[in-house]
């Protein structure tokens, strides 16, 4: 595990709770989520903010309520801002 000096983006959120200890890829995780490969790593890279509908395919993916994510990236951003 990594440390961070920043707050963690919901793709170290997903790196670090599901892909590593699961040694799912992103590609079987954006199948998982049915959403394109394109688009998870997008998610991945933090250049998608995650709205209602990528919320619910993300907690419909990894067995998760669609307000864990919607949570999460509201907490990353108000923290961007401070």
């Amino acid at each position: 595990m990594r440390v961070l000096n920043a707050p963690p983006s919901i793709g170290d959120i997903i790196n670090e709770l599901y892909l590593l200890p699961t040694k799912v890829t992103e590609d079987e995780a954006a199948l998982l989520c049915q959403i394109s490969s394109e688009e998870f790593a997008k998610i991945m890279q933090g250049k998608t903010e995650i709205g209602y509908e990528l919320a619910y395919k993300l907690g419909k993916g990894f067995n998760t309520p669609h307000t864990f994510w919607l949570n999460l990236q509201k907490d990353y951003k108000a923290s961007l801002s401070k």
